[in-house]
């Protein structure tokens, strides 16, 4: 059995979470608090927090949002969403989280990176990145929020953020991200193959059958949203994860058969 983190990432705004496709189109789920204990009962490896709002309306993530999940929440909690200060990561990291998640604060002041793996650790610093496809076998790399293309090569960027201190590299694919046709396994490759800290895989999965491909990609870690908050061909809103049984055994490429047995859910 392959010791590969599978954690949800669930992303709010406003007054709860929300779930879209290509990072438009977002489906209201439920309140954020609800689902955290669900993934508790689940008892998932950890859980990504982020608040998609925030860059939008010119602030960070709030504090008291990462209080309240951080108090609810029974395992290691990473948020993110408009963080482009210290003392915003601060106030993160003061109200329970263990990781900070940086996107558009890569570009517009990548040396917060530095400045908050000086403070906290490398391992809390999560640089994330969002790449598309450029239709020539290479991607293209954006910010705030996939809006904004970004004028830099992707392995230079995933190599700087290394080099400035990131323990872990988030990479999602716009082109996958919320349509559940399985984790951009190229993407994942070319980015595993070019640092040495752990890459998480995101956008994309659909099933337990595409965290194998990844595995073998290069991924040390396995994010979904998606799969984790919907269930069925109609997308039926239902806070899920798999049993441990049912987890371990797609992580080594088994896939059992789906049953109240070998997956826990709740409204």
């Amino acid at each position: 059995m392959q010791q590969v983190r599978v954690f949800p990432t669930l992303l709010y705004r406003g007054r709860g979470i929300y779930k879209g496709v290509g990072f438009d189109d977002h489906t209201y789920l439920g309140d954020v608090l609800n689902a955290t204990r669900i993934y508790n009962d689940a008892e998932v490896d950890e859980l990504s927090l982020l608040d998609i709002g925030a860059r939008a309306e010119g602030r960070a993530i709030s504090p008291k949002l990462v209080d309240k999940v951080a108090t609810e929440c029974m395992m290691p909690l990473s948020a993110g969403g408009g963080i482009d200060r210290l003392d915003q990561a601060k106030a993160v990291m003061d109200n329970g989280a263990e990781k900070v998640v940086l996107n558009t604060a890569t570009f517009t002041n990548p040396g917060l990176v530095t400045d908050v793996a000086d403070q906290y650790g490398n391992q809390a610093v999560v640089a994330s990145v969002d790449a598309k496809s450029d239709g020539q076998g290479g991607y293209s790399v954006y910010s705030t929020n996939a809006k904004t293309p970004e004028a830099v090569d992707l392995i230079d960027h995933v190599r700087e953020m290394e080099s400035r201190g990131a323990g872990e590299l988030l990479i999602t694919s716009i082109d996958r991200e919320g349509r559940r046709e399985g984790y951009d396994t190229d993407l994942i490759k070319a980015v595993a193959d070019a640092v040495s800290i752990p890459v998480i895989a995101n956008g994309g999965a659909g099933g337990l059958g595409h965290f194998k491909p990844a595995i073998d990609a290069g991924a040390h870690a396995l994010t979904a949203g998606s799969m984790f908050v919907f269930y069925g061909r109609r997308r039926a809103v239902l806070v899920n994860y798999p049993t441990r049984l049912r987890l371990n055994a797609a992580l080594d490429g088994d896939i059992l058969p789906a049953n109240s047995e070998t997956m826990v859910h709740g409204n």
